[in-house]
């Protein structure tokens, strides 16, 4: 990707400073408000972790990447700031054009900035490519377009979603929060991936605050109007970035709340008539939002059959490139026509690869590692406690069989229809959390010691 802006400026040594006080301020009071000693250190603990990541991950997009997906987000915030300077009324414009097109008065800022190509332009003719500058823009006014600072917007609200996705469960599991806390807040791929000008912190922040607003109406009874008003805000933006994240949190919802009200049914015949029911229901609802869902532009390709399809193009792709003698990279494919298959590999690719042979970049070998120790710790489970006992431990625990639903479907989904591990790394981070709050909690239900590596990650991390 051409580089047509740079990321790091002078003015960081103004503005940078600001932003990360004017953040602070807002964690300061968060934590002041905390009666438990653990989450008061972990506000702090967490936004420092995070503003690591989003140094790192703006030196990184400027001297490793060269650019990316972000730049293009970035100089897309230009381009609306230098509408908006030759005439504000263009902000009536911003706020109803749910994409680009040749017709659009904004175009012509698009088409015409200093992108070779009009890479600018072609990139936001995609609804949900043209919401993240939309979103940018809000930082880019009150921070003068520095870049680094809207990184620091961006990351602060994915740690805040992180937050409450660590209370939602730190509400069910107070004795676990520093596995939580690892979990969740402190995984070094979802906190690079989540710390500047992109899709994914909006995407991850959100998911936290739905589910934290869920269990605020549905299990402490409290904040009504807030969390409302949080589930629309956040539902609204995920709609429109990535709507099968919102299909599959609904849908990991839906199973966790009828897991919990079946457990209230004492008498073991009507717990059964009640589960026939409730299942026959969710499942109809489930089909449901599939089927509409999916028949959404920007999810038709996560429907079974178009996930087949793609599955065998990129294979095909593959194959012709290495018989051409091109170099692959990070490109994998998944080489089978099996629905069942598909699934498996879907999996493993998404929570297990990419494989230490299988690094091709510096970038990368952070991913492979962490792979690597999630592999280890389901192995060494199934050594020690056997395949049934996982698998009966989350289904007898209704937190975590929705961790288990949404690891699976999501990573289904994103490990099929991707094929490229750099761009893995970015997709999945949503279901990460999940898949190890799964597995960390599965140790502890079972009494099983964690590897030793394991408990002093964990105590160093959250000391």
């Amino acid at each position: 990707m051409f580089l047509a802006l740079q990321f790091f400026s002078i003015n960081d040594l103004v503005l940078a400073p600001i932003c990360f006080f004017l953040l602070w301020m807002i964690v300061r009071n968060r934590a002041n408000n905390c009666a438990d000693p653990f989450l008061k250190k972990l506000y702090y603990k967490g936004y420092y972790f995070k503003i690591v990541c989003v140094l790192a991950f703006t030196f990184v997009t400027e001297f490793v990447f060269h650019g990316g997906d972000t730049a293009l987000y970035y100089q897309g915030v230009k381009d609306l700031r230098n509408a908006l300077n030759d005439d504000f009324n263009f902000a009536g414009n911003i706020i109803k054009t749910l994409k680009l097109d040749i017709d659009n008065p904004l175009t012509p800022y698009f088409y015409y900035d200093n992108y070779e190509h009009d890479f600018t332009y072609n990139y936001m003719l995609s609804p949900s490519n043209f919401f993240v500058p939309r979103l940018g823009l809000i930082p880019g006014y009150l921070f003068f377009d520095n870049y680094l600072c809207i990184n620091m917007v961006f990351g602060f609200f994915a740690f805040g979603g992180a937050i409450r996705l660590f209370k939602s469960f730190y509400h069910f599991f107070p004795k676990y929060g520093k596995e939580l806390a690892v979990a969740v807040i402190f995984l070094p791929s979802v906190g690079f991936w989540s710390a500047g000008l992109l899709k994914d912190p909006i995407c991850f922040g959100s998911i936290g605050y739905i589910l934290y607003a869920l269990i605020n109406i549905f299990i402490k009874k409290t904040n009504y109007k807030s969390s409302i008003t949080w589930i629309i805000i956040c539902g609204f933006m995920i709609y429109h970035i990535k709507v099968y994240i919102l299909l599959v949190l609904i849908l990991a919802v839906f199973i966790w709340l009828f897991a919990e009200t079946n457990k209230l049914i004492a008498d073991r015949t009507l717990r059964g008539v009640f589960s026939f029911f409730t299942l026959s229901i969710s499942m109809l609802v489930g089909v449901l939002m599939l089927n509409y869902f999916t028949s959404q532009e920007a999810a038709q390709q996560y429907k079974l059959e178009t996930l087949m399809d793609k599955t065998e193009y990129q294979r095909k792709v593959v194959e012709d490139l290495a018989a051409n003698g091109v170099a692959l990279g990070s490109n994998f494919s998944i080489n089978t026509s099996n629905p069942v298959a598909l699934v498996v590999n879907g999996l493993v690719a998404t929570l297990f690869r990419p494989f230490p042979w299988e690094v091709s970049s510096p970038a990368m070998i952070f991913s492979a590692i962490e792979a690597a120790l999630f592999l280890f710790l389901i192995l060494n489970f199934f050594f020690r406690r056997g395949f049934k006992k996982f698998f009966s431990t989350i289904f007898n625990d209704p937190r975590l069989l929705m961790c288990f639903v949404f690891t699976v479907v999501f990573g289904l989904a994103v490990g099929a229809s991707t094929a490229n591990f750099g761009a893995l790394s970015r997709y999945k981070i949503p279901c990460m959390p999940f898949f190890a709050i799964t597995v960390l909690l599965s140790y502890k239900a079972v009494n099983l010691p964690y590897p030793k590596f394991l408990t002093n990650i964990i105590n160093r991390v959250t000391r």
